[in-house]
């Protein structure tokens, strides 16, 4: 019985560790250890995982988990746990899963019984929202808005019926089209935009969604960003309008606003059930007369 016991194996640990989204002297001391501890490192991009480790003088063998790979990868990575390997989850930059591949991975090792660890550090989301000095008791994390025209402006069209605090992610080159789109719906409306949080060059600004999309029309912003925009004191219920009906949907993609890289190839979207119940679940009210906030 002894010998039957010892042949067992033991399945590996899968550690989400979150790393810097700018400022590299964000990483934790926990984030540290459990690199060095590790057996392989699953990264997105293999030059900004290879950055990540070089920069913390660590040589662990790297795996790629993205989102062309991430459901065959996935069936690789959970066989390596089963054999006893520990991983480390990391993303871009950031905390991993928010916005970026690993979920399928960790419903798989949840399946699985195969133990999770997650090792808490910075957030873009968190950041955000702390700074924007809105409402935060409650808040809507929407993630990314869809690429294309027409769906973006009815994602935006029932967000501004939300009656908490939005969180918007978008890449780096879609700043201004959001503005563009935001000016369409709710011009007054207060919001916030955190520029390349945590590095040295952080900007932060506020204004009207009007003001803001003057502001940056121009400016030819490249950054990392991110988007907040205050709640709905006095709802805007869709009206009858030419644009066709369209099965929208939140987007989880790599979290460009959540991270260091600049300017790289951005995936294509999956669903996020969660926030299209969120959004599914708001109550259309009855129009009312001119209303003006």
């Amino acid at each position: 019985m002894n010998s039957s016991k010892n042949t067992e194996k033991k399945a590996g640990t899968l550690f989400i560790v979150s790393t810097p989204i700018g400022n590299d002297e964000d990483i934790t001391l926990r984030a540290l250890k459990v690199l060095r501890s590790v057996d392989i490192v699953v990264c997105e991009e293999p030059k900004v995982g290879a950055r990540t480790l070089h920069k913390y003088n660590l040589s662990q063998k790297m795996e790629l988990l993205n989102e062309q790979n991430e459901l065959s990868k996935t069936d690789e990575l959970i066989e390596l746990l089963e054999r006893g390997k520990d991983l480390a989850l990391i993303c871009d930059g950031g905390t991993p899963v928010f916005a970026d591949p690993g979920l399928h991975l960790v419903q798989s090792c949840i399946k699985r019984d195969i133990p999770i660890r997650v090792i808490p550090g910075v957030s873009a989301l968190m950041t955000a929202i702390v700074r924007c000095g809105f409402p935060i008791n409650q808040f809507l994390f929407a993630g990314f808005l869809s690429r294309k025209k027409e769906e973006r402006f009815l994602q935006l069209r029932r967000l501004s019926t939300e009656e908490r605090t939005v969180v918007l992610f978008e890449t780096p080159y879609r700043l201004v089209p959001l503005l563009e789109t935001a000016v369409k719906i709710m011009p007054e409306r207060k919001a916030y935009i955190g520029c390349n949080l945590t590095m040295p060059y952080e900007t932060h600004h506020y204004g009207t969604f009007k003001e803001l999309y003057e502001k940056f029309v121009n400016s030819k912003f490249k950054g990392e960003f991110v988007v907040c925009f205050d709640s709905s004191t006095s709802p805007i219920t869709p009206s009858a309008s030419s644009i066709p009906k369209v099965d929208f949907e939140f987007a989880s993609l790599t979290s460009s606003s959540k991270t260091s890289r600049k300017q790289k190839q951005f995936k294509r979207r999956t669903k996020s059930d969660l926030n299209l119940k969120l959004l599914t679940s708001t109550k259309r009210r009855k129009p009312k007369k001119k209303n003006k906030r």
